[in-house]
């Protein structure tokens, strides 16, 4: 088994993608290899490079305190299991408590939006997108169980609602 532990400063990193590196140990907790986060640069490409990386690397879990939900769901559509951390533990306590199924995410709904994604009109949009043409990868995901679709553009004009965000009074 291999467990993925994207890392920065020597803890766990507080976002995924923005990690400095990503370290992958093996059952015993031994460290098999550390290497630079390819996605650093947030492009699309960058991402669907250090999704390649954890795939090489025959990843079972990844530890995660935030992941955006597009990330989260390519992971659990790769067969890996997605481990919800905090990055206030060390180390060794985020690789023992790993193999919790009480701390997987399951669904990519539970991953972050993406504020950038969005903005550029999704997949959908007009500017180009990010290059995943509108199309799942798992025919068995629906619009509704995703989360957040490439299916569907943004609706434009109605505000967007945050989570402990209140809406200025005018």
């Amino acid at each position: 088994m291999i467990i993925a532990l994207p890392i920065s400063r020597g803890r766990l990193a507080s976002h995924f993608t923005k990690a400095q590196q990503v370290s992958f140990y093996d059952e015993n907790h031994q460290l098999l290899l550390s290497i630079p986060n390819p996605a650093l640069g947030g492009n699309c490409q960058d991402k669907k490079a250090l999704l390649d990386a954890i795939r090489a690397q025959k990843t079972d879990i990844v530890v995660v305190q935030h992941i955006g939900e597009r990330m989260l769901g390519k992971l659990l559509d790769a067969g890996i299991s997605v481990s919800q951390g905090d990055n206030q533990l060390s180390i060794v306590a985020l690789l023992a408590q790993s193999r919790d199924v009480n701390l997987r995410l399951t669904a990519a709904s539970q991953g972050r939006a993406s504020l950038k994604h969005l903005a550029k009109g999704g997949c959908c949009g007009t500017k180009g997108g990010c290059g995943c043409s509108g199309k799942t990868t798992n025919a068995k995901l629906s619009p509704a169980t995703m989360g957040l679709s490439c299916l569907t553009p943004p609706i434009s004009g109605s505000p967007i609602q945050y989570s402990g965000f209140r809406q200025l009074q005018k």
